[in-house]
């Protein structure tokens, strides 16, 4: 299910400056009405600072344009109508008081690619599919749902909740972004058994890691919000409310987005929400 939510908050600040919210602090367990569903959006996306004195009276509104997928209406066991599963076991399931999308590395072997991979890539990419096919089969250690839609042009602030379930070797949930004809991308994630947020790049299956940003605590069976934006080169990553990391990158990123996984990780995602960010001086 997806709908476009438009918002407008003061000022450039896009975290709280709080402790990071328990589940129960931070987001009402999914209900079936439409209300309910849309008031769990504004938590991943721009937030108003935290009292009108921290807010600069010339600071210029934001105004966001979000598109939103959520699963509550998705058959569960199915995948996402939402999402193309290139790489992993993704479907729709129950767990956690909320109807969400599963990454399943349960039967994890190496990682398997989609058996579909083949038609998914040119709806993806057209023409260039094989390229993706390439540059995805070269190493399918990385469980990888593209969002369909277009991502939106210029700045862009793009988030999700996730629940680390279960997983021995990895519990890792992230973004992608980027993502190109050649499967090449860029990624932010978090992982409840490292403590840790890495930003990396994915080249022919093969990951570079960027940076990392430890002591970053993300138990497992817990909600956790992760998100990032983009403006202009300049990357930041936020997890549970809190700015984390910023840096600035070679160029402005272009590519689709995807939630990404990692192994035998055992994760769900919900409230997939892409802002597209604009600058406008309040009257």
């Amino acid at each position: 299910m997806k709908r476009r939510v438009s918002i407008a908050v003061v000022g450039l600040m896009t975290m709280c400056h709080c402790d990071r919210p328990t589940a129960s602090q931070a987001f009402a367990p999914p209900a079936t009405s439409a209300t309910s569903e849309r008031a769990r959006v504004p938590a991943l996306l721009p937030t108003a600072a935290a009292s009108p004195s921290s807010a600069s009276a010339s600071a210029p509104m934001v105004e966001a344009q979000a598109e939103v997928a959520t699963f509550d209406g998705d058959p569960l066991g199915a995948p996402s109508p939402a999402f193309e599963a290139v790489v992993g076991d993704w479907y729709v399931a129950d767990e956690a008081d909320a109807r969400a999308l599963k990454v399943d590395g349960a039967k994890w072997r190496n990682g398997e690619p989609s058996a579909n991979i083949a038609d998914q890539a040119k709806r993806l990419y057209g023409d260039r599919y094989a390229e993706f096919l390439d540059g995805v089969k070269a190493f399918a250690f990385y469980p990888l749902a593209i969002w369909k839609r277009d991502p939106p042009a210029g700045d862009m602030r793009v988030a999700m909740r996730f629940y680390p379930l279960a997983g021995r070797i990895d519990q890792g949930a992230g973004i992608a972004f980027a993502v190109s004809p050649d499967g090449s991308y860029f990624g932010a994630r978090a992982n409840a058994l490292e403590d840790n947020i890495l930003f990396f790049r994915v080249v022919k299956g093969k990951r570079t890691i960027i940076d990392t940003i430890r002591n970053v605590s993300t138990p497992s069976k817990v909600w956790h919000t992760f998100a990032i934006e983009l403006r202009g080169k300049v990357l930041t990553i936020e997890l549970d409310g809190k700015k984390r990391f910023e840096k600035t990158l070679d160029a402005p990123p272009i590519g689709r987005l995807a939630l990404w996984s990692k192994a035998d990780s055992q994760v769900l995602f919900d409230d997939f929400a892409v802002a597209s960010l604009s600058s406008k001086v309040a009257p």
